[in-house]
């Protein structure tokens, strides 16, 4: 009977065994499935943050092409300023000799070029990206 009372007991020792050892199983279960479902959100927030890093990087895209634009057009505006700057200084020395003041063109050029330098100076410290500077 001693005998049978040991197997019996190392039957229910190892019966209580598997029991924890299943417990565990299904502890560990429970963990994997958190640990896939928070998987599932943070993949969910990557593709997120994708998305938003795409649209980021087409609005900077358009930003470029419009400052390549920009560059362009204030290119363009130089060589205009350029030319009516020019078309003015010759128009100037030809009223001045319509006037019967005879000047040469450099030094119609030069007057020119002067009131430039002034207007220049006369900005110096400005910020010229403000609307009360235009």
């Amino acid at each position: 009977m001693k005998n049978f009372e040991e197997i019996l007991q190392k039957l229910v020792d190892e019966q209580e065994f598997l029991k924890s050892i299943q417990g565990r199983i299904v502890d560990n279960y429970d963990i994997m499935m958190q640990n896939q479902q928070q998987n599932a959100d943070n993949h969910e927030m990557v593709i997120q943050n994708q998305t938003t890093i795409i649209r980021n990087q087409e609005i900077i895209v358009n930003n470029q092409m419009n400052i390549v634009r920009n560059q362009k057009q204030i290119a363009q505006n130089q060589v205009t300023l350029d030319v009516i700057q020019q078309t003015q200084t010759h128009l100037l020395n030809m009223v001045k000799k319509m006037t019967g003041d005879e000047e040469p063109l450099t030094e119609t050029k030069a007057f020119v070029e002067n009131i430039r330098k002034l207007s220049e100076e006369s900005r110096k410290g400005q910020n010229l990206n403000e609307s009360s500077t235009l």
